[in-house]
């Protein structure tokens, strides 16, 4: 660990650090990528949000950044309980290729997540998820609308107001 894990580590849990130097230079140079994605697994939780929140950043325009640690990303989405990863992970693992069967079990988490997580955050990440499968793959336009509608019905505002952002392209979707 390098570079990228200095800069990370600045800060307390509640600033970000110098996640955009750490961005600026995965994009550089994208052998800071792999540093990112072990640093996601780092002792430090503070440490392991900006490095989630860097590869995010920095593989936004460049997925094929992400696709060599696909299987490390399926793996920590699994398991991971930080709800930073949790997060950050489901939004990268959307915007790759994915097999029927990753779909089905990214599919399987997101429902846990957006009925039973604790986090607001990641029951918000978990319904974006699920519209973005749903892009993938036909089947699971419903349950991205009943999930829709839950979350319409919701006290909570962010969930609400992202459900009303996906209601309208689901809705276009299934009737394609």
């Amino acid at each position: 660990m390098g570079k990228i894990l200095n800069l990370l580590r600045e800060g307390d849990n509640r600033t970000t650090g110098q996640v955009a130097e750490a961005v600026r230079l995965a994009i550089a140079d994208p052998r800071h990528i792999d540093e990112l994605v072990d640093l996601m697994s780092y002792s430090n939780p503070a440490v392991r949000m900006r490095a989630v929140d860097a590869l995010e950043k920095a593989t936004v325009q460049r997925t094929d950044l992400l696709a060599l640690h696909k299987d490390f990303l399926l793996d920590l989405i699994e398991t991971a309980t930080q709800n930073e990863l949790r997060w950050h992970v489901a939004q990268m693992l959307t915007r790759l290729d994915l097999e029927a069967d990753e779909i089905d079990d990214l599919a399987l988490i997101f429902t846990k997540w957006f009925e039973r997580a604790d986090s607001r955050i990641v029951r918000t990440a978990a319904l974006q998820g699920m519209a973005d499968l749903a892009h993938k793959d036909p089947s699971l336009i419903d349950t991205a609308l009943k999930m829709t509608q839950s979350a319409l019905a919701s006290p909570i505002p962010a969930l609400k107001a992202r459900a009303r952002k996906l209601k309208g392209p689901l809705e276009r979707l299934k009737s394609d």
